[in-house]
């Protein structure tokens, strides 16, 4: 059966900053036999599907191509938004709450111009199980959250047959905090080789980071943050590493491949020291984990064929048959 041609319009983004999103979706689109684009400007011929993280300028953007042509989008949700106990919750504390991560002003800013962008919104798209966006359809009711289920994995020969023992044990390319630093001295100080570039960067420059390092480090941004990076993760299957994650407790689907230590226990840095040593078999097992997980997610969450279709048929791209 033909299927609509769908449109990844990154204009609201830097590049570096997306292209796990970017990838995960791409991926899945194509998985299931989509044609897919990816560009800087709208498209008139397929359906755009945009990314979260809007400002005043983005958000006068989207409104003018959406009401010149008459077009929505779907929105990718990357952010942990939840509403409970009457208030929003934005990465688990209270909207406009201090951190480190991100200004208390860029959480209330970033939802307000998400709020202000809903009439051009046709629904909110989750990549695999996170974030939850718990409680989301009391705060905005009518709009509809749907699953794009993981794609499959298959590392290209060239980086999973690459010798293990790379330049570094350890390789991190995240944002930094203090929770996060702490973690990372602290490996360095038990002996470790750590990478951990502090400037954003491309896909492949991260890529080729992983592939130097035996393992990819999850660390959370500060202590008792709930959640795996999904992305992360999966970035270091595609580039033949397995990931592990410091200091978070995460039930998340991908949590099965991924080894979790809590460095609260006194002897964290020794299991850590046994994985690091173990690092090709602990990948291969990651590996397995993470495509049979896929398998069940998407029995579980199959993917929204019926979205696109209605989609396309109110926009006027696609009839009984056909293209319009």
């Amino acid at each position: 059966m033909k299927r609509p041609s769908v449109h990844l319009w990154v204009y609201n983004h830097p590049f570096a900053g997306i292209s796990d999103q970017v990838a995960f979706t791409v991926s899945c689109l194509r998985q299931h036999d989509y044609t897919v684009t990816v560009g800087r400007r709208p498209s008139s011929v397929s359906l755009n599907v945009v990314i979260e993280n809007f400002s005043a300028e983005t958000r006068a953007i989207l409104g003018e191509f959406c009401t010149v042509s008459r077009r929505q989008v779907a929105v990718i949700m990357t952010e942990h938004i939840n509403w409970a106990h009457g208030r929003v919750w934005f990465h688990g504390i209270p909207l406009g709450e201090e951190n480190d991560y991100i200004h208390p002003q860029t959480m209330v800013t970033r939802i307000q111009f998400l709020l202000e962008c809903l009439p051009y919104v046709r629904c909110f798209m989750v990549l695999g199980d996170l974030p939850e966006l718990q409680g989301l359809d009391q705060l905005l009711p009518g709009i509809r959250v749907r699953t794009l289920p993981f794609p499959h994995v298959m590392p290209s020969p060239s980086r999973s047959n690459r010798r293990t023992g790379g330049a570094y044990d350890c390789v991190f390319t995240g944002n930094i905090t203090k929770f996060r630093t702490s973690i990372l001295d602290a490996l360095q100080e038990h002996g470790f080789t750590v990478w951990r570039p502090s400037e954003l960067m491309s896909r492949k420059r991260r890529n080729d980071l992983n592939g130097a390092a035996k393992v990819v480090l999850n660390i959370p941004q500060r202590a008792g943050w709930k959640w795996l990076s999904s992305m992360r993760v999966i970035a270091g299957l595609v580039t033949g590493r397995p990931t592990i994650s410091l200091g978070t407790q995460d039930t998340s689907r991908v949590s099965c491949c991924c080894t979790q230590l809590a460095v609260s226990k006194p002897d964290w840095v020794r299991e850590f020291r046994e994985l690091v040593a173990d690092a090709p078999s602990l990948y291969r097992r990651n590996l397995e984990c993470y495509n049979a997980m896929a398998e069940r997610f998407e029995i579980e969450h199959p993917f929204p064929h019926d979205l696109f279709g209605m989609w396309a048929v109110t926009e006027g791209l696609w009839r009984q048959g056909g293209y319009a």
